[in-house]
Protein backbone atom coordinates (compact mmCIF):
# COMPACT_ATOMS: atom_id res chain seq x y z
CA UNK A 1 0.00 0.00 0.00
CA UNK A 2 2.80 2.51 0.60
CA UNK A 3 4.22 1.91 -2.79
CA UNK A 4 0.90 2.91 -4.40
CA UNK A 5 0.91 6.25 -2.44
CA UNK A 6 4.49 7.41 -2.72
CA UNK A 7 3.80 6.68 -6.91
CA UNK A 8 0.63 8.86 -6.30
CA UNK A 9 2.43 11.37 -4.41
CA UNK A 10 4.89 11.47 -7.29
CA UNK A 11 2.12 12.01 -10.08
CA UNK A 12 0.88 14.77 -8.23
CA UNK A 13 3.83 16.18 -7.75
CA UNK A 14 4.60 15.86 -11.66
CA UNK A 15 1.22 16.73 -12.74
CA UNK A 16 0.91 20.00 -10.61
CA UNK A 17 4.45 21.75 -11.87
CA UNK A 18 3.15 20.31 -15.44
CA UNK A 19 0.06 22.19 -14.98
CA UNK A 20 1.70 25.28 -13.23
CA UNK A 21 4.69 25.53 -15.78
CA UNK A 22 2.43 25.15 -18.83
CA UNK A 23 0.25 28.15 -17.28
CA UNK A 24 3.67 30.29 -16.95
CA UNK A 25 4.46 29.40 -20.93
CA UNK A 26 0.74 30.43 -22.09
CA UNK A 27 1.04 33.56 -19.88
CA UNK A 28 4.70 34.06 -21.91
CA UNK A 29 3.79 33.32 -25.48
CA UNK A 30 -0.30 32.22 -25.71
CA UNK A 31 -1.99 28.97 -26.51
CA UNK A 32 -1.19 28.50 -30.08
CA UNK A 33 2.76 28.73 -29.36
CA UNK A 34 1.95 26.72 -26.23
CA UNK A 35 0.21 23.63 -28.14
CA UNK A 36 2.79 23.42 -30.58
CA UNK A 37 5.89 23.48 -28.64
CA UNK A 38 4.06 20.58 -26.39
CA UNK A 39 3.15 19.01 -29.79
CA UNK A 40 6.82 18.89 -30.23
CA UNK A 41 7.59 17.89 -26.92
CA UNK A 42 5.15 14.71 -27.30
CA UNK A 43 6.48 13.93 -30.50
CA UNK A 44 9.62 13.70 -29.92
CA UNK A 45 9.25 12.22 -26.32
CA UNK A 46 6.83 9.52 -28.51
CA UNK A 47 9.79 9.03 -30.88
CA UNK A 48 11.93 7.95 -27.96
CA UNK A 49 8.83 5.74 -25.91
CA UNK A 50 8.12 3.94 -29.34
CA UNK A 51 11.66 3.29 -30.56
CA UNK A 52 12.18 1.76 -27.13
CA UNK A 53 9.03 -0.57 -26.62
CA UNK A 54 8.06 -1.53 -30.21
CA UNK A 55 7.94 -5.31 -30.16
CA UNK A 56 9.76 -7.21 -32.62
CA UNK A 57 6.93 -8.89 -34.15
CA UNK A 58 5.28 -5.61 -34.64
CA UNK A 59 1.30 -4.41 -33.56
CA UNK A 60 -1.55 -6.24 -33.79
CA UNK A 61 -4.86 -3.59 -34.30
CA UNK A 62 -6.99 -5.90 -31.93
CA UNK A 63 -9.54 -4.84 -29.69
CA UNK A 64 -7.43 -3.37 -26.93
CA UNK A 65 -5.51 -1.25 -29.65
CA UNK A 66 -8.90 0.17 -30.52
CA UNK A 67 -10.00 1.22 -26.95
CA UNK A 68 -6.22 2.97 -26.46
CA UNK A 69 -6.81 4.77 -29.77
CA UNK A 70 -9.96 5.59 -28.34
CA UNK A 71 -9.09 7.00 -25.49
CA UNK A 72 -6.02 8.75 -26.51
CA UNK A 73 -8.20 10.61 -29.04
CA UNK A 74 -10.86 11.61 -25.91
CA UNK A 75 -7.74 12.43 -23.94
CA UNK A 76 -6.44 14.51 -26.79
CA UNK A 77 -9.42 16.74 -27.16
CA UNK A 78 -10.15 17.24 -23.55
CA UNK A 79 -6.38 18.24 -23.00
CA UNK A 80 -7.01 20.97 -25.77
CA UNK A 81 -10.24 22.47 -24.25
CA UNK A 82 -7.94 21.99 -20.80
CA UNK A 83 -5.40 24.43 -22.64
CA UNK A 84 -7.69 26.70 -23.69
CA UNK A 85 -9.73 26.85 -20.44
CA UNK A 86 -6.10 27.69 -18.41
CA UNK A 87 -5.22 30.67 -21.41
CA UNK A 88 -8.50 32.41 -19.97
CA UNK A 89 -9.01 31.46 -16.30
CA UNK A 90 -6.69 30.86 -13.43
CA UNK A 91 -5.01 28.08 -13.11
CA UNK A 92 -5.72 27.05 -9.75
CA UNK A 93 -9.71 27.06 -11.03
CA UNK A 94 -8.93 25.01 -13.98
CA UNK A 95 -6.72 22.86 -12.80
CA UNK A 96 -8.39 21.89 -9.27
CA UNK A 97 -11.98 21.44 -11.10
CA UNK A 98 -10.63 19.53 -14.10
CA UNK A 99 -8.98 17.16 -11.55
CA UNK A 100 -12.25 15.02 -10.84
CA UNK A 101 -12.08 13.74 -14.22
CA UNK A 102 -11.61 10.11 -12.01
CA UNK A 103 -14.78 10.65 -11.02
CA UNK A 104 -16.28 9.92 -14.33
CA UNK A 105 -13.81 6.67 -14.57
CA UNK A 106 -15.03 5.48 -11.26
CA UNK A 107 -18.30 5.82 -12.31
CA UNK A 108 -18.00 3.92 -16.00
CA UNK A 109 -16.22 1.29 -14.41
CA UNK A 110 -18.96 0.85 -11.74
CA UNK A 111 -21.39 1.34 -14.72
CA UNK A 112 -19.59 -1.41 -17.86
CA UNK A 113 -17.03 -3.25 -15.54
CA UNK A 114 -19.04 -3.87 -12.11
CA UNK A 115 -16.33 -2.23 -10.01
CA UNK A 116 -17.91 -2.41 -6.78
CA UNK A 117 -18.16 0.99 -4.92
CA UNK A 118 -17.74 0.99 -1.51
CA UNK A 119 -19.86 3.76 0.88
CA UNK A 120 -16.38 5.83 1.70
CA UNK A 121 -15.86 5.55 -2.25
CA UNK A 122 -19.13 7.14 -2.67
CA UNK A 123 -18.98 9.54 0.01
CA UNK A 124 -15.65 10.35 -1.35
CA UNK A 125 -17.09 11.28 -4.73
CA UNK A 126 -20.20 13.31 -2.96
CA UNK A 127 -17.57 15.18 -1.35
CA UNK A 128 -15.17 15.28 -4.19
CA UNK A 129 -18.11 16.67 -6.28
CA UNK A 130 -18.86 19.68 -3.45
CA UNK A 131 -15.19 20.30 -3.34
CA UNK A 132 -15.54 20.74 -7.51
CA UNK A 133 -18.88 23.04 -6.97
CA UNK A 134 -17.31 25.35 -4.07
CA UNK A 135 -13.94 25.79 -6.10
CA UNK A 136 -16.12 26.94 -9.26
CA UNK A 137 -17.79 30.11 -6.82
Amino acid sequence: MKSIVLLSILVIVLWGIWAFMFKLGVNEIGIKSALIWNNIMTLVISIVVIAILIPSEGLKLDRGAIFIILATIFGFLGTIIWYFGLEKHKAGLIVSFTALYPLITVILASIFLKERLSLSNAIGIVLALAAGILLSL
